[in-house]
């Protein structure tokens, strides 16, 4: 196996920026509240003109320019997102348009949260059997249109955002492990329908994340001979700060090793992951585990070797 490197690595927030301050007022609660319950001080909502296509298109370009590559030479475009409402152009096949590819493949897919990290591992699998070399991997969402605004638990959470994360074949060998486990008879935990609006059951979801990430995370690194001290980069879905710091007290996790950017950024269901990936210090030699859990339900877990 000769394993696969990034390369590239951008993200787009939109501009307007959606304080805990903000729905303080609307919700009669204080900020301090609001704060204590997600860990969210932040939230980004896109403008009409933020469609997903473009959101996701100024990603991947973000990600190009700092992957220092030529466009023609992505060979897939992976899109991950819940929050689309046209069925037919997928997203991927806007972006290759906006980004002028005369020929790749492009494929979305609809996997909830954990959808970056499901397109992450589908990339990986087409450069390891020889069908491409390079893979331009998107999560991006637009959760500001299809919440209940009404609704604190869920409007407190979301917002909207794009990331792009380039791969490519490497010659040298690299550990590269992945698990993903589903359980679609819980799929009433976290539902959106196109023309109604996004539904949730926290206490369910906080149960099933803490339960299951820690669990799949652990055979993950069973399978790969490694501990968890050996990894220098966790990154788990920004779900909300209680759910991550319950599964990092159960896996052990230092803080130094967990990255969060979750205050200023929010929730943005299958972006959270490829945007905090932008704000990481990437080493050859070091150790990268992702990790998304939400919608479906779906938990998903990658180790790779840098």
């Amino acid at each position: 196996m000769s394993g696969i490197k990034i390369i590239g690595r951008g993200k787009y927030l939109p501009k307007k920026e959606v304080t805990s301050a903000d729905l303080s007022k609307k919700f009669n609660v204080t900020e301090e509240y609001i704060c204590k319950v997600c860990g969210i001080k932040s939230r980004w909502y896109g403008s009409a003109e933020d469609s997903l296509e473009s959101m996701a298109y100024k990603a991947s370009l973000d990600a190009i320019k700092n992957g220092n590559i030529n466009c023609n030479d992505i060979d897939l475009i992976i899109v991950a997102t819940t929050s689309s409402n046209m069925m037919m152009p997928g997203i991927s096949y806007l972006v290759q348009s906006l980004l002028n590819i005369k020929d790749c493949m492009c494929l979305d897919i609809l996997a909830g949260c954990n959808g970056f990290v499901n397109a992450f591992d589908i990339a990986q699998n087409y450069i390891e059997i020889g069908k491409i070399n390079t893979a331009l991997v998107i999560g991006v969402e637009k959760l500001s249109s299809v919440v209940n605004a009404d609704d604190m638990s869920t409007a407190i959470l979301f917002g909207d955002g794009a990331g792009a994360t380039i791969i490519t074949k490497s010659e040298n060998n690299k550990k590269y492990y992945s698990k993903f486990k589903s359980q679609g008879q819980n799929a009433e935990c976290l539902t959106y329908e196109i023309g109604k609006k996004l539904a949730m059951d926290g206490t369910k979801i906080y149960k099933y994340a803490v339960a299951e990430v820690p669990r799949l995370v652990n055979e993950t690194l069973n399978e790969a001979n490694l501990d968890i001290e050996k990894i220098d980069h966790i990154v788990l879905h920004q779900s909300n700060t209680r759910i991550m710091s319950s599964i990092a007290k159960k896996l052990k996790i230092r803080d130094n090793r967990l990255f969060s950017d979750i205050e200023n950024v929010g929730n943005t269901f299958c972006a959270s992951i490829p945007i905090a990936l932008t704000e990481i210090e990437l080493q050859e030699g070091q150790y990268l585990l992702m990790c998304g859990y939400g919608g479906g339900l779906n938990t998903g877990c990658i180790l790779l070797g840098l």
